[in-house]
């Protein structure tokens, strides 16, 4: 995992999220093998960024990233349900209500 300076950490935390699984990222401090916390060349304490859920650093995306993507899948949802009903292999729904009644 890569360190970085605290305030980098914690605008990475706010603004962005895990590539992996989407979710919440946590910063912790860098500690050395003393348990003191590391500090950059300029003083300021180190820190990693993590995922949440993963407790790993797999890389980051923005919300905006993520966003567009739901967009996307969700797009594609319908219009692939679309096409399953114009050939036939599923029903609408309205349909299937009707002939279970």
């Amino acid at each position: 995992m890569a360190k970085m300076p605290n305030q980098m950490a914690q605008l990475t935390v706010a603004k962005y999220r895990c590539s992996r699984c989407w979710s919440s990222l946590v910063k912790e401090y860098a500690v050395n093998s003393d348990g003191e916390i590391e500090t950059a060349p300029n003083g300021e304490a180190l820190a990693v960024v993590k995922c949440r859920s993963c407790d790993a650093d797999h890389g980051f995306v923005t919300q905006h990233f993520i966003e567009r993507e739901r967009v996307r899948d969700f797009g594609d949802y319908f219009e692939v349900k679309r096409d399953l009903i114009k050939s036939g292999v599923i029903q609408k729904e309205m349909q299937a209500c009707q002939l279970k009644t």
